[in-house]
């Protein structure tokens, strides 16, 4: 029996180095009933080159200029047609060749978003696990429990709520803040989703990462209420010094 069918975004962005690793770990999936989508927001390295080169394998390709990563998977979301979408870092793969097959037998028709956990590889700080296990529940408020490259969205999630491309980090956690909020059903499966390189901006710890954080999570305080008000900003506080004391 076939089943649904999955849209496989990938944004790229100066990704030579480890994009066709990313494409291989696609194309090897074991589960036929996908689509591949490549947003590549004008390379100047040979990104588009690798991208041509695997031309007859990639269903849709996106060559121009974006206004970032968020920007870019917003762009393969609209063009894509698969009832779930997966976006994969250019820098990413999946961990095995049954990933799909593994998680896509969970769509029921009753959860929104399925997800599992991610090996984070070539980790540069002492507080990144070597396997993030995903959460999605209340701990969300606190941070992103929710690691994007462990998270296959109901399509239509992200068509009625796309990326806020003014948040150049943190985009996936606002939008994971949002689908909390507004009570969408997830089912967790439990396996690794994808490994992925550890060292991006989101896993550097610096201060831009965290004004964002507080100026995204204003943006929340009256959905989660007076004590989620009082103490969201003492609490990015205490994250970004003790990541940067055990640095």
């Amino acid at each position: 029996m076939t089943g649904p069918k999955v849209s496989i975004i990938i944004p790229v962005y100066n990704a030579a180095e480890t994009l066709e690793v990313a494409l291989q770990s696609v194309f090897n999936q074991s589960y036929l009933n996908k689509e591949v989508i490549v947003v590549d927001g004008l390379s100047s390295d040979k990104s588009a080159d690798i991208i041509r080169q695997y031309a007859s394998q990639i269903t849709t390709m996106i060559l121009e200029k974006d206004r970032g990563v968020y920007d870019a998977m917003n762009k393969g979301v609209a063009v894509s047609t698969g009832e779930w979408v997966f976006l994969m870092g250019a820098d990413d793969q999946f961990a095995t060749k049954d990933v799909l097959e593994k998680i896509l037998q969970h769509a029921d028709g009753q959860a929104e978003i399925l997800f599992g956990n991610v090996e984070n590889i070539s980790r540069k700080h002492a507080l990144v696990p070597k396997i993030h296990r995903s959460k999605f529940n209340g701990d969300m408020c606190w941070r992103n429990t929710l690691h994007q490259q462990s998270v296959f969205y109901s399509r239509s999630l992200l068509v009625n709520r796309p990326f806020h491309i003014e948040y150049k980090i943190l985009a996936d956690y606002d939008l994971h803040l949002t689908l909390f909020e507004d009570r969408i059903q997830g089912k967790f499966v439990d396996i690794i989703v994808a490994k992925c390189l550890a060292d991006g901006l989101s896993k550097n710890f610096n201060w831009s990462l965290y004004r964002e954080e507080i100026r995204m999570k204003r943006t929340h305080i009256k959905k989660q209420g007076w004590l989620f008000s009082l103490l969201f900003i003492p609490s990015v506080l205490i994250k970004f010094f003790l990541k940067k004391i055990t640095s």
